[in-house]
């Protein structure tokens, strides 16, 4: 599969991208999208007066689920461009729900900066834009997901000590060109069917700028919506390092709907960083090329985005596509497209205690006291 280009218009794409600084459309929309908020498509229209029909789906969590992983696993744009073509972005995504009214994205408001929308905040500038009243903070969700990046792209950036891989700077551009577009697609629908929607980081609300207390941020954290579903937790790297690792792209959009969360989420915000839990790491500090990560903790956000930024002129030069990227961090290290083993079996253990207590409370209630003792021996 070649991405549905006609021959000549991959040979003219391909010869041009010798100027990606003019002629890579996508990578200066990308761009212009994250740094300003604009040359986003219009939002769709609520269809206010839509009523169900016979067929209809029903939208709960499991149409959310199947729809994003349907859309990643089938979709022509999940696909690299020369000279990668017919592979695959991304593999298998991962989905999450968190409820708009959870007090987290509050505490977001600290920690982050006040900046950062609520979900609330942004679907009330979508009501608004509709002419509709906002609903309450109960009746909305955010659904989140995990889009693990490839083995092939993996792979090659695991070699890359400089400079990001030509494979990840695809996924980086086109990736990120992909997820906004099948998003788009999931909220047009969902518009049309008359339940509010919007995805905050195609709206002229988002933009990418520094802010005193955290540096370089955006008003609508992927990394943090997906930690706040149960998807992952932080790492020294400050990925979020998921049940699939860290090396992948996040996507995240608020509904005017009442889903049930899916995944317990961990009260340890590093429960998934070998560092973090006292175990030998530190790969994602020795993988940094410029030092941005540190043995305490710190991450220094802005010589990560100084070496991001020089990247942009490598990008240009060496592979032809207007983007900036690294995840050398990201890549090379034991969380690369996993939790790190010895976390799995400190969960494993952490599991087995607890079911062994359970078993030990209702042999408590229903037998005398050499039951429970039975019990826990079968336990063990």
């Amino acid at each position: 599969m070649e991405r549905g280009y006609p021959m000549a218009r991959r040979k003219m794409k391909d010869h041009y991208r010798k100027l990606s600084f003019i002629t890579d459309l996508g990578g200066i929309q990308n761009a212009l999208g994250e740094m300003h908020g604009f040359g986003f498509p219009k939002q769709p229209p609520l269809n206010c007066g839509c009523q169900c029909q016979p067929g209809d789906p029903v939208l709960d969590e499991h149409w959310f689920c199947s729809t994003i992983k349907a859309k990643i696993a089938g979709h022509p744009e999940n696909g690299m461009e020369y000279p990668f073509y017919g592979e695959r972005i991304f593999e298998e995504a991962l989905v999450g729900f968190v409820r708009g009214d959870d007090p987290i994205f509050e505490e977001f408001k600290e920690i982050i900066g006040p900046h950062h929308f609520t979900p609330w905040e942004i679907m009330a500038w979508q009501a608004e834009s509709n002419g509709v009243e906002p609903p309450s903070p109960e009746d909305i969700s955010v659904v989140s997901f995990v889009m693990p990046i490839t083995k092939a792209t993996r792979d090659d950036n695991r070699k890359a000590h400089q400079w990001p891989a030509e494979r990840w700077a695809q996924t980086r551009l086109h990736g990120e060109l992909f997820s906004q577009l099948f998003v788009r697609e999931i909220v047009t629908y969902l518009m049309s069917r008359g339940i509010l929607a919007v995805a905050p980081d195609v709206t002229p609300k988002f933009n990418k700028k520094r802010y005193p207390k955290v540096g370089w941020a955006s008003p609508w954290s992927h990394r943090h919506v997906a930690y706040a579903a149960g998807l992952g937790t932080f790492g020294m790297h400050d990925f979020l390092i998921t049940e699939k690792g860290c090396a992948h792209r996040l996507g995240s959009f608020v509904v005017n709907l009442r889903l049930q969360p899916n995944r317990e989420r961990s009260e340890d915000i590093h429960a998934n960083c070998l560092h973090y839990q006292g175990l030998k790491c530190l790969k994602c500090m020795e993988r940094c090329p410029v030092g941005a990560i540190s043995e305490d903790g710190a991450h220094d956000k802005e010589k990560c985005y100084k070496k991001v930024k020089d990247s942009l002129r490598y990008c240009n030069k060496n592979y032809h596509i207007f983007i900036y990227g690294c995840g050398l961090c990201a890549t090379g290290v034991p969380c690369e497209n996993q939790i790190p083993k010895p976390l799995q079996k400190k969960k494993d253990n952490s599991a087995l205690q607890e079911k062994t207590a359970d078993v030990c409370s209702v042999s408590f209630s229903s037998h005398s006291a050499s039951g429970i003792i039975s019990s826990v021996k079968v336990q063990d």
